[in-house]
């Protein structure tokens, strides 16, 4: 009987000892996130999840030169969608309504926004798959026939792996040529448009910040 305690005691002690040298998951998260601060640790029944960092730099080329640009996360819950935008360049605007969800990325370079130069995701409440976003973007009074764009080309060869189509379009307003490409997207079930417009000399400036919003979409 006295062998018997003693076994037990050990056993017990060898259990607490052990115990003591397994890190919790709340330790395992702070040591993960003290390393990579990016990081976070899987829960039960959840994925990991990696953060975007609320900043980061990018580089575009303009006339051949590279250039360094700073970038901020743009981020909303629903839909889930994230992108980062050149800071110094752009304003995001979100809007929602029975119609569905938008943002809006407005140069604003001279702390007035251009009406007439904006990258614009759009979120319909109705339109769920690509068919019926082509019928909404391509229809009669959809959003080409409803702005008078002139379509100039079309390709499914699009380098972002969230667009299924792009369509160029051209418009005369004024004095000015506006420039421009819709993109019909779709990730996971959810059907989108996307567009860049902008006054044509803009364009050198415009296009390769225009491309770091549609480069880093996440959903």
């Amino acid at each position: 009987m006295e062998m018997k305690n003693h076994q037990i005691f050990y056993l017990v002690a060898g259990v607490i000892a052990l115990s003591a040298t397994v890190p919790s998951i709340a330790q395992s998260q702070k040591l993960l996130s003290h390393n990579n601060p990016t990081a976070t640790v899987a829960l039960a029944g959840s994925k990991a999840q990696t953060q975007r960092p609320p900043t980061k730099t990018g580089t575009i080329r303009v006339e051949g030169e590279k250039t360094q640009v700073p970038l901020k996360l743009y981020k909303q819950a629903s839909p889930a969608f994230s992108t980062y935008y050149v800071s110094n360049y752009f304003v995001p605007e979100f809007s929602s309504s029975g119609e569905g969800t938008a943002v809006r990325f407005f140069a604003n370079t001279t702390g007035t926004k251009n009406q007439d130069a904006y990258v614009h995701f759009f979120f319909p409440a109705r339109a769920k798959s690509l068919g019926q976003i082509r019928t909404l973007v391509n229809g009669k009074g959809g959003l080409i026939a409803s702005n008078r764009w002139q379509v100039v080309s079309r390709t499914q060869k699009v380098p972002y792996s969230w667009a299924k189509e792009k369509i160029n379009f051209q418009q005369r307003k004024g004095n000015e040529i506006m420039l421009g490409s819709v993109y019909l997207g779709e990730n996971k079930g959810k059907a989108f448009y996307a567009i860049a417009h902008y006054p044509g000399e803009y364009g050198d400036g415009f296009a390769p910040r225009e491309d770091l919003i549609f480069q880093n979409v996440q959903f």
